[in-house]
């Protein structure tokens, strides 16, 4: 009996000492995810955190980088906290841009010892999209009485006029000699070039623009894009004035323009969106920092679009001469 009760106290010791080592084991290593939010609006900026508790001293430890989140969402800055050897976390800020409920997904975060290497998996992150529009608000306001105008008579006096002048310039020139010519000088039109018309605008924009005065935003958001978006339309004949900013990024990828162009105008259409969709409310030196991405795109656009500019000057001088040939030989 006493043997029966010494197995049983031995087996009993040695299943404890073995829970203790799988629960140390399991628990030692573990990663938390937190955000400051459970919902979002268009252009609003949260924070992301990541905090992790390792079971030894790693060497290093990779966090996901800006190609792991959706597309929707902005890095504006990010700051590591490393507590102990143990220890570690990073806060990601970042600023949704779009009108659906978001999902980040699972994140691998890579932790790299002396001999070997391991991954864990944050877990994933549900944010709901908030509208600013009340709930159910879809009642119209009531129409407001047409105004009766008085009839001007003036329109008449006008049309009157204009046809007595028609028939005095008729009566007197139509007995002039038919021999009599009027020689036609030929206006030559100078060739059109997108890069200084580009730059001209934007000069323009910074010379004439009283937007910290009027706080009028929107007016000088409109003008800068409206400036990159008619340099496409110019050079690369894209419907660019009619495009919404997504589908003419989606032109400028399919016609294979500079990365750092595109990039330009995706944070200036993204900025000027939120000013005029979202009614977004920048300050005044946002503004002007979206005016130096427009002159960083103009300086980058002297050097990626010099040879595209080259054929146009090209195509635009054989047009000139074939013009002015065609001319002579009918004068002759």
């Amino acid at each position: 009996m006493k043997i029966t009760l010494l197995r049983l106290r031995a087996l009993r010791l040695l299943f404890l000492l073995v829970s203790s080592f799988l629960s140390v084991h399991v628990f030692a290593q573990s990663v938390n995810t937190r955000v400051n939010t459970d919902s979002l609006t268009v252009g609003e900026v949260f924070e992301y955190s990541i905090a992790i508790q390792l079971d030894k001293e790693y060497q290093s430890v990779q966090y996901p980088d800006t190609n792991s989140f959706p597309t929707s969402l902005e890095l504006i800055g990010r700051q590591q906290y490393r507590v102990s050897e143990f220890s570690d976390s990073l806060v990601y800020t970042l600023q949704y841009f779009d009108n659906q409920d978001l999902q980040i997904s699972s994140l691998p975060i890579r932790l790299f010892g002396v001999s070997d290497s391991s991954t864990i998996y944050t877990a994933p992150v549900a944010l709901y999209f908030k509208t600013v529009v009340a709930k159910g608000d879809t009642t119209f306001k009531p129409m407001k009485p047409n105004f009766d105008f008085p009839r001007p008579w003036w329109p008449w006096v006008l049309a009157g006029l204009a046809i007595a002048g028609f028939l005095l310039w008729w009566f007197r020139f139509r007995e002039q000699k038919e021999g009599t010519q009027v020689e036609e000088k030929t206006k030559v039109e100078p060739f059109y070039n997108p890069l200084d018309e580009l730059e001209k605008q934007l000069l323009a924009i910074k010379r004439d623009s009283k937007v910290a005065e009027t706080k009028n935003f929107k007016l000088f958001y409109s003008e800068v894009g409206d400036a990159i978006r008619a340099y496409f339309e110019d050079l690369y004949n894209i419907p660019a004035l009619e495009c919404t900013s997504g589908e003419l990024l989606r032109y400028l990828d399919a016609y294979g323009v500079d990365d750092t162009l595109t990039e330009k105008t995706r944070q200036i259409l993204r900025k000027a969106d939120l000013v005029k969709f979202a009614k977004y409310t920048p300050t005044l030196e946002d503004a002007w920092q979206t005016h130096d991405y427009a002159l960083e795109f103009l300086e980058r656009a002297k050097l990626a679009d010099s040879a595209r500019i080259a054929r146009l000057r090209a195509k635009y001088n054989q047009q000139f001469v074939i013009t002015t040939t065609q001319k002579e030989n009918e004068e002759v």
